[in-house]
């Protein structure tokens, strides 16, 4: 297999379009590395996460924003190139709420983990390599708080 059906195997189609028009490059699948974890040792490590870098991230780098709004907030995405908001509004299932805990399917932050890093079959949430191990626990420690704010204004 050659050319974009190797580079982007195994993604949707709208996640190959809305990369295409982010500008952001697609890996071929077989050169991306592998997570298997954190490598076991005589001491255990653990990784603390940040809440406020994993906003930065959420909201910069890691592009989360563009689909599920600024701080998490759907009705509140950022000003994007008119084709880039039409496929975002086109996703099937679209974007989960993620402040809202009933409507969100991943349940563990190794799912949630394992979605970012590669990807979510069946959604147009495509793989994030660009971040690190160390942002992306800053993201999900956000993600967790975002959760609780939005379970604090539920009751």
């Amino acid at each position: 297999m050659t050319g974009t059906g190797k580079i982007c195997r195994g993604l949707s189609l709208v996640g190959v379009l809305l990369m295409g028009w982010l500008g952001i490059p697609c890996t071929p699948m077989s050169e991306m590395p592998v997570w298997a974890g954190a490598r076991s040792s005589a001491k255990s490590v653990t990784v603390q996460g940040n809440a406020v870098r994993g906003r930065e991230v959420f909201n910069g780098k890691g592009v989360c924003f563009y689909c599920h709004g600024i701080d998490g907030n759907r009705n509140q995405r950022p000003q994007l190139a008119a084709e880039t908001a039409a496929l975002i509004d086109q996703l099937n299932p679209s974007p989960p709420d993620l402040r809202n805990r009933k409507t969100l399917r991943l349940t563990t932050d190794k799912a949630r983990f394992n979605a970012i890093r590669e990807g979510h079959p069946g959604t147009g949430m495509f793989p994030d390599t660009t971040m690190t191990a160390q942002e992306l626990t800053d993201t999900l420690v956000y993600l967790a708080l975002l959760r609780k704010e939005g379970s604090a204004k539920r009751k």
